[in-house]
């Protein structure tokens, strides 16, 4: 029901956000009735419910906030002149960025500014910020084009893209090396949480001051042959496909399309055969939690 006022009507979360004593309507009465219009749906049908549900319905002096800047950066969605437009990027997923919340914690961010109408936009966002926490750990001025063009190109490269193909890759290997899927499971995988929260936390040079000194040297010599001029141009040549549109023009066929691709990629990566011992694994280790 992409794009529908009604979507979500049966749903879940909207029976969760009735019970919570929150009013649940269609789009266009909400966008009537609110000063800020939050816009938090996937980028692929932003352009379509704005220009079907709530560009008919905006009124002067209102403020389209987005999380996102994709929308505004490649220019599917030109709002009127007489708006504010503003962006609150929290640095981590809705689900994290809630539970930080409830610990009354908070995850870091982004804020920009792309039209500011009424002459206090970056108060507005601001404002938003502290109300869902980003200010709590600190929030960073950008803008629309940076913030797109940046979060997409981690996306691939690390946090999506570079990570998971990196251990789906190695434990490849050590499986046709002759190991055993559990231990080659362990150490791809599971071991990954331990050093990504010791660099997370006090860096890179904390991590080699907390591990042995053979992991130290060979994680930085034999890292560097896996990380080398080559993969650097390649994502040199995807941050070039990001910044032209080029990504943005085959992700857009690509929804229009009926996501064929991703369907099909899709089944690919549940048919890895990391994927079974780690739920395996997963299970026996935390009961399926």
């Amino acid at each position: 029901r992409e794009g529908s006022p009604s979507a979500g009507s049966g749903t879940s979360s909207r029976q969760e956000a009735v019970t919570e004593g929150l009013p649940c309507t269609s789009i266009e009465v909400a966008v009537q009735t609110a000063d800020i219009i939050s816009l938090l749906i996937p980028d692929q049908v932003i352009a379509e419910v704005y220009t079907q549900n709530i560009a008919p319905n905006l009124t002067e002096g209102q403020s389209l906030l987005f999380s996102h800047g994709y929308n505004i950066h490649y220019k599917l969605i030109k709002p009127p002149d007489n708006v504010n437009v503003i962006m609150a990027a929290p640095s981590g997923s809705g689900t994290e960025l809630r539970k930080r919340y409830l610990d009354d914690n908070g995850i870091p961010g982004l804020f920009a500014i792309h039209q500011d109408y009424s002459g206090n936009a970056e108060e507005l966002v601001l404002a938003y910020c502290k109300a869902i926490g980003l200010t709590k750990s600190g929030v960073l001025k950008s803008t629309f084009r940076e913030e797109t063009e940046t979060d997409l190109f981690g996306e691939q490269m690390v946090l999506t893209g570079g990570i998971p193909k990196l251990i789906q890759s190695s434990y490849k290997v050590l499986l046709e090396g002759g190991y055993s899927p559990a231990i080659a499971w362990m150490v791809c995988y599971y071991e990954l949480k331990t050093i990504v929260d010791m660099f997370h936390s006090k860096g890179f040079e904390f991590m080699n001051n907390s591990i042995s000194d053979t992991a130290e040297y060979g994680g930085i010599t034999r890292g560097k042959r896996i990380i080398n001029a080559e993969v650097e141009a390649e994502m040199k040549k995807a941050l070039k496909e990001i910044q032209s549109g080029e990504f943005y023009r085959e992700w857009k066929n690509e929804h229009e399309n009926g996501y064929p691709q991703l369907e099909k990629l899709r089944k690919e990566e549940k048919e890895l055969p990391i994927e079974a011992i780690g739920q395996y694994m997963l299970k026996a280790l935390f009961g399926g939690k």
